[in-house]
């Protein structure tokens, strides 16, 4: 996925993702949109372990963004 070598584990999870607008008919969505996503909120990107029996998503917690918008 972080290469960009697509490869659906699971055609359903990736329908049910595509339906609502989380990754594209592609499936660049995890390093295009995801990623960056949880970047930008906490500063911290998530990390992926795979093997051939499971995925593994680690989302850590960040010092998180504030928005600031000055007068």
């Amino acid at each position: 996925m972080l290469a960009g070598q697509r490869s659906a584990r699971n055609p359903l999870v990736v329908e049910v993702l595509r339906d609502y607008g989380y990754v594209d008919a592609r499936g660049m969505g995890v390093r295009k949109k995801i990623i960056p996503l949880l970047r930008n909120l906490n500063g911290v990107d998530p990390e992926f372990e795979a093997t051939e029996d499971y995925l593994r998503l680690t989302l850590r917690k960040g010092l998180g963004r504030i928005s600031h918008q000055g007068a």
